[in-house]
């Protein structure tokens, strides 16, 4: 009993740390492209977005579905198939590395042609180097992980990021201040993955040779070990990680689909590849978003878990609707509070308000992604990883679609739309699916109206408090200090109306409060009889 009480602490602690990490992870990712949008303009950011889809594509493999699969096999395996199911791993990630990077490299010609910019070719080439590192990093960390060790994993995971952000920023500010060109920079910022990548592995390395026998073992692995692991490999890993591609597969549309789009329009190339860098603001805007709203949605998930395994199933449907609740929350918080600022953040941010109309459609996205994430990754903790995977890939076929559609009358502003339609569409069929599992309805009318009302509230108020700053301080868009003050302020006083709406229209019971990262202080502003 007391060594599997140990065990279940030392998995939630590493469970934490892994945690912790991931959200740093994803907020310095988010962060960085605004001082390299800084430092390389609306071009050079269109340039470094063209790519970078398919660099973030590797990085969730890397960090999310191999080492998942890897780490599933081998919970649960001791011994001589401890050892094969980690050679059959390596073995299947090395082909899929390779084969990678040469279909990246070989034919980062033909990816340039279809995205209608061969100067891109350089960068796609830097891309597929990270191919090669693939096998190392998510072998060591999938092993790892499945001994409930995650400080390795996390510890790789930040110093990656860490390394890739200093290359990206130090080395296009060095190059653009000796007038090298934007390609170059972007080159360059490419570069990045491939230093970070270096010195994860490195790291991992270490930990390797400091434990190989122990948590990194090896053995020739019979032809049914082989087929088994590279099954799950392929289909479960893969599978399991969509969901934190789901975004990067809607940029990777818009790589492909919007600058030629443009393009052929008869706009010019310069003047089509600023309007793509002014879109791609919006990607960090999304980002840091979606890590507020799905990091406190999704750290009850383990809490499902465990309530799945123990067959409480009617604790797993009222965990299962609180989630998407917080999902739904948060989302539209941020939604809805960064429309009535934009002009604000987008000056404060990238130094101009160009683009404003195409980004606030690009800011209410954040809801519906929010859910459609929140809603998948409960679903694949259920077991229905098959069917959120159609509504994923759906959602993604919906975008590519409807691009050409809405981009011919409406440029950078018809692309937002139809992002806004197909995150849309994945939120609502995910959740129709989730709700057909569970057999029951996620979330009633009154406390779907009581959010948006609360969220209505804090709308009428940023937009008045918008009015009076502006009557105080007339054209204090010109000025991006004035425009940091009314941004950072207007979150405060967003947060300020909006939780306080929220709870006293009852939207949380008390036990939910609780089960709520800082729903303790919460609690108190919820009317006396309830508590």
């Amino acid at each position: 009993m007391d060594r599997e009480y140990g065990a279940s602490r030392t998995i939630a602690r590493g469970a934490a740390i892994l945690a912790a990490a991931a959200i740093f992870v994803k907020v310095l990712s988010a962060v960085y492209r605004v001082p390299f949008q800084n430092i390389a303009g609306d071009e050079g950011f269109y340039i470094y977005q063209q790519v970078y889809p398919i660099y973030g594509i590797l990085v969730v493999l890397a960090t999310y579905g191999f080492p998942a699969g890897i780490s599933s096999m081998m919970a649960t395996q001791e011994g001589r198939r401890r050892k094969e199911l980690m050679t059959a791993s390596l073995l299947w990630v090395s082909l899929f590395g390779i084969l990678g990077f040469l279909l990246l490299y070989t034919g980062a010609e033909g990816i340039a042609h279809l995205m209608n910019d061969v100067k891109l070719v350089p960068l796609i080439q830097v891309v597929a180097f990270s191919m090669l590192l693939l096998p190392l990093i998510s072998c060591v960390r999938g092993s790892y992980q499945s001994s409930g060790y995650m400080l390795p994993t996390a510890f790789s995971q930040t110093i990656e990021q860490i390394v890739r952000v200093l290359v990206i920023l130090v080395g296009s500010f060095i190059l653009m201040e000796k007038g090298a060109s934007l390609y170059a920079v972007g080159e360059e910022a490419m570069k990045g993955s491939i230093y970070g990548g270096m010195a994860a592995a490195a790291i991992l390395l270490f930990f390797v040779m400091k434990d190989r026998d122990e948590h990194f073992p090896l053995r020739w692995p019979s032809y049914e070990v082989f087929i088994q692991s590279g099954k799950i490999l392929l289909f479960q890993g893969l599978a399991f990680c969509l969901s934190n591609m789901y975004i990067l597969l809607l940029q990777l549309i818009d790589s492909f689909q919007l600058y030629a789009a443009l393009v052929d329009q008869g706009i010019l190339p310069q003047d089509a590849k600023v309007m793509k860098g002014t879109y791609d603001r919006g990607q960090p805007l999304v980002q840091v978003g979606l890590v507020i709203s799905t990091s406190m949605a999704l750290s009850m998930v383990p809490v499902l878990s465990s309530l799945k395994r123990k067959h409480s199933y009617d604790a797993l449907k009222s965990m299962c609707r609180l989630t998407i609740k917080v999902s739904v929350m948060i989302g539209l918080a941020a939604a809805i509070g960064l429309s009535a600022i934009l002009s604000s953040v987008n000056v404060m941010l990238f130094k101009d308000d160009q683009g404003k109309a195409a980004l606030t459609i690009i800011a209410l996205m954040i809801v519906f992604a929010s859910v459609a994430i929140t809603s998948a990754t409960i679903l694949q903790t259920l077991g229905r990883i098959k069917a959120s995977v159609i509504v994923i890939c759906l959602s993604v076929a919906v975008k590519a679609v409807l691009n050409p559609l809405f981009i011919s009358d409406g440029a950078i502003t018809g692309a937002a739309w139809s992002s806004l339609l197909a995150t849309a569409f994945g939120a609502f069929a995910l959740l129709i699916l989730l709700s057909r599992e569970l057999s029951f309805r996620i979330m009633n009318l009154r406390q779907l109206g009581a959010i948006a009302m609360a969220a209505l509230a804090m709308f009428g108020v940023l937009i008045g408090y918008t009015s009076l700053f502006s009557a105080i301080f007339e054209g204090y868009l010109e000025s991006r200090g004035l425009s940091s003050i009314h941004a950072l302020s207007s979150v405060l006083l967003g947060v300020v109306v909006y939780l306080p709406v929220l709870v006293k229209m009852k939207v949380f019971s008390h036990e939910e409060l609780q089960l709520i990262p800082f729903g303790d202080r919460l609690v108190r502003l919820l009317p006396r009889e309830n508590n």
